[in-house]
């Protein structure tokens, strides 16, 4: 593919769309071409037949003349009917050779009529007495005339026909001809269509599939982009990109390990001399004195509470980057994540009911399965004693969507934006509520994100319903 399509995407763009338009323009042109020559036949068809009728009623017009001249001038002895027939034989013999340039045969009978006509104007040429004795001879020529001036016309009439059936003919051939033309055109259309598919669909969607990939921080498997060059170029500069993200993600790990470890050693230390002062070891602390070391226990444990929480939500938002992804039924990991709570909402005296068919989806089982137990967990926690959680899973317009309901005191509208940030806590939180960290929420959301999912509080109170919203096909 390389090989193939080493230029640009702009100059291939360009070369096929010139090809395609020559292509057409010029059986377009061609198609022009061939209906203006069947015109021309046509019209010179048209003129031919109408110039051959004429032609051959006025021979036989001037036909009858001579005949008719011929016994008046037997009759009365007039020259002046010989006269009149000798100019309707001039004439005769102009339309016979109209006749003859015009139909293109050359049948005897032309040469037959000539020597006929010119048989009887000799009898007529000659003197009223001779004329008169070979007056049955003469009549005898002129009626042969006209038997020849019907053959001519029937001759004629043939000729318009045959010309008729060959135009026809050529129309036929010219209109099968067209017809291949634009089978051809079609087949090299589709040709065309097939090679910038190959050529650069592909490429464009595989370009597409590394931005979603780099998205996703799916940043392990390497962008190759093959087609014209400009794409191959920018395949290069995505698979950079990549490389930079990997990087830094990498670096910023570090990093964040790094100060967590700085950080650890001088809290251990403090928490021991914290511990130590409580204990009393350099002498008895004053009531005063001990409630101070007790406060600055509380906040160094909150402290490295904070520091492990920040650990761990780095660590699955790494994680979230790099799925597996495989058939997982939606339905099975809703039932083993309750399964798996088990003591946790019995010890409550929760009610957790599942609803919804079987679905498989294409995800990351483990991840999701965090997904629902997070939230799973969180509905627990605020639940009254003796309550209810709802899960339920359904299909809808390509989409898989997951719903856990409780019926605790809900989120309140204030707090509704924030609920998905990291470490962040709602107030007024219930007394049955054991203290979170504000990490779950924010983790829900960077793995069903990961997925291509979304996930949304449809429901703040009373009760909380958070929906995930996953595609039945994640890319």
């Amino acid at each position: 593919m390389l090989k193939l399509f080493p230029q640009s995407l702009g100059f291939w763009s360009v070369t096929l769309f010139l090809t395609t338009v020559a292509l057409l323009g010029a059986t377009s042109v061609n198609a022009l071409w061939m209906m203006e020559s069947l015109g021309r036949q046509s019209r010179t068809a048209a003129q031919n037949a109408a110039t051959l009728t004429e032609q051959a009623q006025r021979l036989q017009e001037r036909t009858l003349t001579m005949e008719r001249s011929a016994r008046q001038f037997l009759i009365l002895n007039d020259t002046s009917f010989r006269d009149r027939y000798m100019d309707a034989w001039k004439e005769a013999q102009q339309a016979l050779r109209a006749v003859k340039a015009n139909s293109g045969l050359h049948q005897p009978v032309f040469n037959e009529w000539l020597d006929t006509s010119e048989t009887a104007g000799a009898v007529l040429a000659r003197s009223f007495d001779e004329a008169g004795k070979q007056q049955r001879f003469l009549f005898a020529q002129l009626a042969h005339l006209r038997e020849l001036n019907d053959e001519i016309a029937q001759d004629v009439r043939v000729g318009i026909a045959n010309r008729n059936d060959s135009f026809l003919h050529e129309l036929d051939r010219q209109r099968t001809l067209l017809m291949w033309q634009l089978i051809a055109v079609g087949g090299i259309a589709v040709v065309l269509i097939v090679a910038w598919h190959l050529g650069f669909a592909r490429p464009l969607r595989r370009v597409v599939d590394a931005i979603h990939q780099l998205g996703e921080n799916r940043l392990a498997d390497p962008v190759v982009i093959a087609g014209p060059g400009d794409l191959r170029q920018l395949g290069v500069q995505l698979d950079w990109l990549r490389r930079r993200l990997l990087s830094s993600d990498e670096e910023k790990t570090r990093v964040l390990h790094h100060v967590s470890h700085e950080l650890k050693t001088p809290l251990a230390a403090l928490r021991e001399g914290v511990a130590l002062l409580d204990e009393g070891i350099i002498g008895p602390l004053e009531p005063r004195q001990r409630e101070i070391t007790g406060i600055l226990q509380q906040n160094v444990l909150t402290l490295q509470a904070r520091i492990e929480d920040l650990l761990r939500y780095q660590t699955i938002a790494w994680q979230a980057r790099r799925l597996t992804r495989v058939a997982v039924d939606v339905r099975e990991v809703l039932e083993n994540t309750v399964e798996d709570q088990k003591l946790q909402w019995q010890a409550r005296n929760l009610e957790v009911s599942i609803t919804g068919p079987n679905a498989v989806i294409t995800a990351d089982g483990e991840k999701l399965a965090m997904v629902v137990g997070n939230l799973l967990s969180n509905a627990i926690r605020f639940s009254p004693e003796g309550g209810t959680v709802a899960l339920s899973c359904m299909q809808a317009d390509g989409s898989t969507i997951i719903e856990c309901a409780d019926d605790g005191p809900g989120i309140p509208a204030a707090e509704a934006a924030r609920i998905f940030e990291p470490f962040y806590r709602g107030g007024g939180q219930p007394a049955v509520a054991s203290p979170g960290h504000g990490i779950g929420l924010s983790i829900v959301r960077e793995l069903v994100e990961a997925h291509g999912g979304i996930v949304e509080l449809v429901a703040a109170g009373p009760g909380a319903r958070f929906r995930i919203t996953l595609p039945d096909e994640s890319h």
